[in-house]
């Protein structure tokens, strides 16, 4: 590609559009462009003609992948190469930035090789075919094969082993296998007949060989008779249903009796269905589509249920790793470049060093912050209580959060306060609070709007109230402060709220929150000194 094309990196981590940029700068594009949201990125390939974008998924305002889509719909952008850099690794956020278009799908952490070469490999079949989708594994190899679509998931997994991609439950009925159980060849053979055509098939003549077949191999529902001799139908019934192994296979008794105290009987033992002799091979097949169809679907269910219990444990361990075991090294990659600011280095070492030492000191906090977290739902938090001057923190979180969002024209007022309001608190965790409230405000606000905060006197407290235009939507009102609560902002944590509420209740105080009449109010309450 012609080294002059314009290309437009998007992410609102100002060190990630540091480090893209001077990667492209390496392979000769020094013509770069960068925005901070999806929004910032349409105002600049509006005005100027962008020839590759480079977005992360998670921004406020708008997103990558609302970005994306907006692309794809436009006549001037639709065929404009988009990769995606991001820390959305799993399958569903893959799925929906194939369905939107994609040209390429990186995952960070990055090496500067995977990303050169992945970058390049993309705009290759942009030059000689037209877009084409890929897809990289998240953990960066020395050179990281392009993929076209089918893709393969950043886990590495097939498809049909990612819960949401499987085939449809109709395809896969299709391929089950259904085990008849009686001890009449006759009946067997006409049963099989009847079935083969759209099930495996598998036979047993006697109970007992009905159990090894149904321990030793995957069968997914069982047509059994009652009258057998040495074990009846009950008793392999019973047996099947008393091994955890077979315990879930779908059973249907398929006999001659069909006595009200024989139809009980079998459903109390766990059958899902009795059929009478002789059967018909449409009622037949109708009921075995049904049954298997539960008895899939169910299956899909308890595999849903056993992953999230394990991602509600990997994302313990992970929160308890980041409290504990990540503090060490990203300290010492903060003081070595420290170190390295101290000796002489090249304008572009230094501009790095800096880097580095910018990005260690924001993950040291974060991780600091998470750490405060913890120990406040355990109890063990003890706030350093005293005297400060609030208005004067507020007036610093305001100006900070303004000039953030200066991009966007916001303003962030503190009116109705005076001078001499002193809150009985802990200044660094008000400082965090307040940041945390203001940035929400900011990011729920449309451009150029106006967040306000005021004041309001109570009994031995004072109230803060934060309003910002826009309403939180109907549905999440309730669960507002909840955590992990679901939200409609992008690459959000479910954090933001409940750290808030919780950082107040620490220190005596309390959150609330208003919205209607297109404006919301965050209520923030502590201690009055």
């Amino acid at each position: 590609m012609d080294k002059s094309a314009a290309i437009l990196i998007v992410d609102d981590y100002l060190l990630i559009r540091t480090a893209v940029r001077q990667v492209l700068a390496e392979l000769g594009f020094i013509n770069v462009f960068q925005a901070d949201n999806g929004k910032a990125a349409q105002d600049v390939m509006l005005k100027q003609r962008i020839d590759v974008v480079i977005g992360d998924w998670g921004m406020p305002v708008m997103s990558g992948i609302d970005l994306l889509k907006w692309m794809r719909r436009d006549a001037q952008y639709a065929d404009t190469p988009f990769m995606m850099l991001t820390a959305e690794a799993n399958p569903a956020s893959v799925r929906t930035a194939l369905a939107a278009g994609v040209n390429a799908y990186m995952i960070k952490p990055f090496t500067v090789h995977s990303f050169a070469s992945k970058f390049m490999a993309m705009l290759g079949p942009m030059l000689e075919g037209g877009p084409a989708a890929q897809l990289v594994a998240p953990v960066a190899p020395p050179a990281p094969a392009v993929l076209a679509r089918p893709a393969v998931l950043p886990d590495g997994a097939a498809a049909a082993d990612v819960i949401g991609l499987e085939p449809p439950i109709a395809e896969r009925l299709r391929k089950c296998t259904v085990l008849i159980v009686d001890d009449i060849a006759t009946n067997i053979e006409v049963l099989a007949g009847a079935l083969k055509d759209e099930y495996a098939i598998k036979v047993a003549i006697n109970g007992k060989k009905a159990l090894e077949i149904a321990n030793a191999f995957h069968v997914d529902l069982i047509l059994l008779d009652i009258m057998m001799p040495v074990m009846d139908g009950f008793e392999v019934c019973r047996q099947l249903k008393a091994n955890p192994r077979t315990a879930d296979i779908p059973i249907i008794f398929l006999s001659a009796r069909d006595g009200v105290e024989d139809v009980v009987a079998g459903l109390k033992l766990g059958a899902v269905d009795y059929v009478s002799k002789p059967a018909d091979p449409t009622i037949l097949k109708a009921r075995l589509s049904a049954h298997l169809t539960l008895a899939t679907a169910m299956a899909d269910l308890k595999r849903q249920n056993d992953l999230l219990v394990e991602n509600a444990h990997l994302r313990e361990d992970v929160e308890r790793m980041t409290r504990h075991d990540l503090k060490s090294p990203i300290a010492v990659a903060l003081h070595g470049a420290q170190a390295l600011l101290g000796s002489e280095l090249t304008d572009s070492q230094r501009e790095s060093a800096r880097m580095i030492e910018q990005a260690a000191g924001n993950a040291l906090e974060m991780i600091n912050r998470t750490l405060d977290v913890y120990k406040m739902e355990q109890g063990q938090y003890q706030p350093r209580l005293e005297s400060f001057d609030l208005f004067a923190l507020l007036d610093k979180v305001a100006r900070q959060t303004e000039l953030a969002f200066g991009a966007r024209a916001l303003t962030v007022r503190v009116s109705n306060m005076p001078a001499d309001v002193r809150c009985l608190a802990e200044p660094m965790l008000c400082y965090s609070l307040f940041n945390n409230a203001l940035k929400n405000a900011a990011e729920a606000s449309p451009d150029g709007a106006a967040v306000t905060v005021e004041f309001a006197p109570g009994y031995g407290c004072v109230h803060v109230v934060i309003e910002n235009q826009g309403e939180v939507p109907a549905a999440m009102r309730g669960h507002f402060f909840d955590k992990y609560a679901p939200s409609e902002k992008v690459g959000g944590h479910g954090l933001g709220t409940y750290s808030i509420r919780l950082m107040a209740e620490v220190q005596g105080g309390d959150a609330t929150m208003d919205t209607g009449d297109g404006v919301t109010r965050l209520t923030i309450t502590l201690p009055s000194a």
